[in-house]
This record gives C-alpha cells, structure tokens and sequence, in this order.
C-alpha cells in the first residue's frame, strides 16, 4: 500500500508540473504565455509556482485546507505575486481525491470531489478563506456577507454556494467541476483531435470556455460590460482555431487579440484555471 501511494504521489506531482508548463505553452489571449508575458507576470514565475505547488498539493499530511493555505503562502513568499490561487484552488480537490482513492473513471472523480467538498467543517474551511485573503486582497467573489477578508466562520461549501452565480471558480465547487467535465473535456478531446498537440488543445479549451461564460476575473477588474464583449469577441477567434488550417494565419490572429486585451489590462485569469483543471482531468483519470 505504501508503494503504491507513494506511486501515485509521484504522479501526482510530476502531472501538476506537466500541465502549468503546457499552460504556458499554449496561446491564450490575455493571460500570460509563452508568446507574451503581461499583467506584471512573465512565463518563469508560473513555471516556479507550478513546482512550489506540485509539493505541496501532493503533501497527503495535509488535509485540503492545508494544502491550499500551505500553497498559497508559499508561492507568495518566493514569487511575491499571485500567480496561481485559482490554479491552486482548482487543482486541490482533484489531487486530494485521486490520492485516497486512485486513478478513477471522470465521472466518479467528479462525484467523490464534490462529496469533499461539501464536507469541509468551518476549521478546515477557515484556511482556505485564509489563503484567498493572502493571495488577494479583493477576495474570490465571494460578497460582502462573506468577505474573505473578515475570514468568516461558515463552511466552505456554504460560501461557494453564495459566489456561484457570479464566479466560476465558486460554480465548479458546488457543481463538482460540472463544467469541466462537460465543457473542458469535450473542447480537449476536439482540438487535440485536430491538432494532435496538448498545448494548442489547451488554447482550444481556453477559448471554449472563453465564449462560452463570462470570466470571473474580468467582471471584476474590469465590469460585466466589459466581460460580455470579451465573450462576444472570443466566438470569433474560437471560430478561427477550429476552421482555419494555416498555423501561422492562426497564431497571428491570436496574438492581435492578446495584444488587444492586455493593452487594455484584460486577463481572463479564470478561464486559464478552467483550462488547467481540464488538462490534469483528462490526465489522472481512467479514460470511458
């Protein structure tokens, strides 16, 4: 048994390194990539944050709230910037599932990720409330009745329940990444059909989700408004990705579109952790 965790363990962290270097590979308008740094952040701090976190994330002394607390805390004090807390939020659940009960079909996975969810006492949620008032001080969305900052003594679940109309971070919690399975995965499967490469599969999945819901991050940075035509704008060059053939035509598109929004200070930072969520899905689960 222990041979066998410490298997698992293993893959774990080498799964979570995997899929924060092939986010940065991959061509996502707005957020940062290899094709372009922004937001104050470049390539190099997110591959650093991805092997902070591959530590601690696969630490199984930790319970849930401790692994996103412990991870939160220090990618701040080596990175000094808020890198990955939803990365890390969204990652969290999966690899505290996966290394109690094994590699598992994705709907079942989906299943027991909810069910731990949903059993979070407020100790253990305290933390994670903790870790989000550290990464950043204007909370995950969560409303004035449940201000991160003020670390309220409520339940996980119960917070996320409130913030899931407006952020798609709190929906996955309540839904058990509902999305991901259904949205994500399909939009994988798609463009790495087309493309045979898991980085422009990725820019695939970003987009999808993109079009698809208005990014939690923009709406607020940046407002609703600016949110929607960001979505109405994102139908367009996902409608590139998947009818165009010439790669070269393609990227440059992409990129004015990334230039477009990050001189406008527009980062769809909650769509790229969807995206990372969806790769690690496909990759630590049995395939249907």
């Amino acid at each position: 048994m222990k041979t066998k965790n410490l298997k698992i363990k293993k893959m774990l962290k080498k799964q979570i390194r995997f899929v924060c270097n092939n986010e940065m590979n991959s061509l996502k308008p707005g957020n940062v990539h290899k094709y372009s740094a922004g937001h104050g952040m470049n390539v190099k701090d997110f591959i650093k944050s991805g092997e902070i976190i591959s530590n601690y994330l696969t630490n199984n002394k930790y319970n849930l709230g401790k692994k996103i607390l412990n991870s939160v805390i220090e990618t701040k004090k080596k990175i000094r910037k808020n890198t990955n807390l939803g990365i890390i939020l969204m990652l969290s659940p999966i690899i505290t599932v996966v290394e109690k009960e094994g590699i598992l079909t994705k709907k079942k996975l989906l299943k027991k990720i909810k069910s731990l969810l949903i059993k979070q006492n407020t100790k253990n949620s305290y933390d994670i409330f903790k870790a989000i008032s550290i990464a950043t001080p204007g909370g995950l969305g969560f409303s004035k009745k449940y201000d991160v900052n003020k670390l309220p003594r409520i339940s996980l679940y119960k917070a996320m329940e409130y913030s899931k109309k407006k952020d798609l971070i709190a929906k996955q919690y309540c839904s058990g990444f509902k999305d991901i399975l259904e949205v994500g995965i399909p939009a994988y499967d798609k463009f790495y059909k087309k493309w045979g490469k898991v980085n422009w599969a990725l820019t695939g999945v970003y987009l999808t989700f993109l079009k698809k819901f208005n990014d939690s991050h923009i709406i607020r940075k940046n407002g609703i408004k600016i949110a929607i035509n960001v979505k109405k704008q994102a139908k367009k060059y996902y409608n590139i990705l998947k009818n165009y053939e010439n790669m070269k035509i393609i990227e440059k598109k992409l990129l004015f579109f990334d230039k477009m929004l990050k001189n406008n200070e527009i980062n769809p930072g909650t769509t790229a952790d969807l995206t990372v969520a969806t790769l690690l899905l496909e990759l630590v689960t049995k395939k249907q």
